[in-house]
């Protein structure tokens, strides 16, 4: 009796070990899940210059192609890209050679305009959003269905923003902003000036 005891107990314990480790396994791929879901996190660049255009503004990361901001850039230029839906050749590329360049939601794919960029030897891209209107909704750039991928920063800025930006450099003859990209604003949230034609 005492030795079928032993055995039970010592089947129980086995089972209890294999049961841990499937926990201990299920909570480090739940984990895995969760980083590379909130991998690509919003981001935050400023203007600096043109002064009418100096604000803090939201932009989202592609989710699957592209990479991060690794690195923090101060006063670099962002142009605009000409023709200004990044699908062709670009026009100016002299003056986007490693700048940011400033895009036009439509015409091909996110993926596609990341890699014309990067061909260009842009750093990274901002693509703003067609609808001149939108000035809340923030979309989820996600490569085509090519096997293809791009190896410098993009991410999404609002229609609103975007449009903001191209007319008050259109209207003070200019084709670039000089910003700061990215920024964190958790550390200095009293001094953000938000643009005001948007909420966040």
């Amino acid at each position: 009796m005492k030795s079928l005891l032993n055995r039970l107990s010592l089947k129980s314990f086995n089972h209890l070990i294999v049961y841990l480790i499937l926990l201990q396994m299920l909570a480090t791929m739940t984990e895995n899940v969760l980083t590379s879901l909130t991998a690509r996190e919003d981001i935050h660049f400023e203007i600096v210059e043109p002064e009418s255009l100096r604000y803090t503004y939201r932009a989202r990361m592609a989710q699957d192609f592209g990479t991060d901001f690794d690195k923090r850039y101060s006063n670099i230029n962002l142009v605009i890209v000409e023709p200004n839906d990044s699908c062709t050749s670009v026009v100016n590329r002299f003056e986007l050679f490693r700048n940011i360049g400033l895009i036009e939601r439509g015409g091909c794919s996110f993926l596609d305009k990341c890699i014309v960029a990067e061909k260009s030897e842009m750093i990274g891209v901002i693509i703003y959003d067609n609808n001149d209107h939108n000035d809340d909704l923030y979309i989820e750039m996600v490569a085509d269905t090519s096997s293809r991928n791009c190896s410098i920063p993009a991410a999404f800025l609002l229609g609103k923003d975007g449009h903001m930006i191209r007319r008050a450099l259109d209207a003070l003859r200019l084709n670039r902003a000089v910003v700061n990209i990215p920024i964190n604003i958790s550390h200095l949230p009293s001094k953000i000036r938000q643009p005001p034609w948007v909420v966040w």
